[in-house]
């Protein structure tokens, strides 16, 4: 797949509400599709294998894959918004539809709609069923797909996109950590522990305070983290706090002693040691290599 080429072309997004008696017989479809099972639970067979999903699963369907579903158990309705979508737009993808057929019933053009067969690898592979740690930013990703694709304000197309891209780099990151990482608990933790440091750029952080406001040890801390993100905690939020830097010092509108202070740091020479060891010069001499 050639990540940096991508260029999807987004065929239909929407929230579908359903009731019990609905249906899909085996098909096979053209394009790529996501389906976020929301509410209900779902029985669906891809190729030889069989799947019970449940609110807050994820089922994706790859191009040629034989499929059926069909509501399972006793459920009021189904809600299951999803997307069709080709990676790379192509000159006939408005042409191309919603496939509700086998190929055997296919003429001889509909069989020459097939996308190439591109997620099913790694280290790009998305799986056919899985349930995110945290469903919540790809539920919103989603959302906002399908709000953009059918309000069309100025512009949308180059939304949609880049939602889309959006979205499927979270579930490819997903994958990752997921394969790095099986207990859903230390998951869990981590995600929070990521998410506690990305919002205090703008101070010093201690390996103690980490350690004591999630209760793990420091040693334990820093082997599930780096085995995570190749990065210690402390690395990472150096990291962060030296990029935020990089990008203000690009900006005119900000001084080298402001955002020293912005970033937390106790005194302008403290700002500078820490940057010089990061970036390999000052920041007064990276502002005028950047201009």
């Amino acid at each position: 797949m050639h990540i940096n080429q991508l260029s999807p072309y987004i065929r239909l997004a929407i929230d579908s509400v359903l009731d019990p008696s609905w249906t899909v017989p085996e098909r096979v479809i053209w394009d790529y599709e996501l389906l976020y099972l929301m509410e209900g639970q779902l029985e669906v067979r891809i190729e030889s294998c069989n799947y019970i999903g449940i609110a807050g699963d994820f089922f994706f369907f790859q191009p040629g894959q034989r499929h059926s579903i069909r509501v399972h158990g006793d459920v009021s309705r189904i809600r299951q918004p999803h997307v069709h979508f080709d990676l790379y737009e192509q000159a006939d993808s408005p042409e191309v539809g919603i496939s509700f057929k086998t190929p055997d019933r296919m003429t001889a053009k509909e069989r020459g709609w097939f996308r190439p067969v591109e997620l099913d690898k790694e280290p790009y592979r998305i799986p056919p069923h899985f349930r995110p740690a945290d469903p919540l930013p790809l539920e919103q990703a989603l959302f906002e797909l399908i709000r953009e694709f059918e309000t069309k304000p100025p512009y949308y197309e180059l939304r949609v996109k880049s939602v889309l891209l959006d979205l499927l780099a979270q579930l490819m990151r997903e994958q990752y950590y997921g394969s790095k990482i099986k207990s859903e608990g230390q998951l869990e933790l981590l995600s929070q522990i990521r998410t506690y440091i990305d919002h205090n750029v703008h101070r010093s952080l201690k390996l103690d305070e980490l350690a004591d406001r999630f209760h793990i040890s420091k040693f334990y801390l820093i082997h599930l983290y780096k085995q995570m993100f190749q990065l210690t905690p402390i690395q990472y939020h150096q990291q962060l706090r030296m990029e935020r830097a990089k990008l203000m010092l690009q900006s005119p509108y900000h001084s080298v002693q402001d955002i020293a202070d912005q970033l937390g740091y106790s005194t302008i020479h403290a700002f500078s040691r820490a940057f010089k060891g990061y970036a390999k010069c000052s920041p007064t001499a990276f502002r005028i290599q950047s201009e």
